[in-house]
């Protein structure tokens, strides 16, 4: 009899995990603790020598920056032909302060968004906070009308952050 009620209840465990019925002891488990918390909004280097506020944005695949005068040199009409180029270009905080900078085009990202859809290239930039710096494309955009002018997306946060949107 015990044997029968023994395997009722192997057959019910699933079922009940099926329905969303959470037990926390459990959850518990897959909380990865070497993650930093992040707040919503923080201030960010960039290349150890630029410091901007910035949204951190984990509906946002890619990482974008405020960027103005964007030359590509030798430019050809297509930007997809432009990939490998030299691109100088000024990033701009949300203070005003301005960085000269020259990459070479890593790539180019299609991006939807309310607007419609917009191609933007992607350079390579060192990103840091918090004792966590990586290299990263990201991609350059006028976000003069933006109150963030630095969007952290997925790419920068991935396995080594969370978010905490109680901060």
């Amino acid at each position: 009899m015990i044997l029968y009620f023994k395997k009722i209840l192997l057959l019910f465990i699933p079922f009940i995990f099926g329905m969303g019925i959470h037990f926390p002891a459990l959850a518990l488990d897959s909380i990865d603790v070497h993650k930093k918390v992040i707040s919503p909004e923080e201030h960010f280097w960039i290349e150890s020598q630029a410091r901007f506020s910035a949204r951190i944005d984990s509906g946002a695949k890619s990482t974008s920056i405020h960027a103005i005068d964007i030359e590509v040199e030798d430019a050809a009409e297509s930007m997809e032909e432009n990939v490998g180029k030299q691109v100088s270009f000024t990033i701009v905080n949300e203070k005003g302060e301005q960085w000269s900078m020259s990459r070479r085009i890593s790539s180019v990202t299609k991006v939807r968004n309310s607007q419609g859809v917009e191609y933007r290239y992607n350079v390579p930039l060192r990103i840091g906070w918090n004792k966590i710096n990586k290299t990263i494309d990201v991609n350059l955009r006028d976000r003069s009308r933006m109150t963030y002018k630095l969007l952290v997306g997925r790419d920068w946060m991935k396995r080594e952050v969370v978010i905490d949107l109680e901060q």
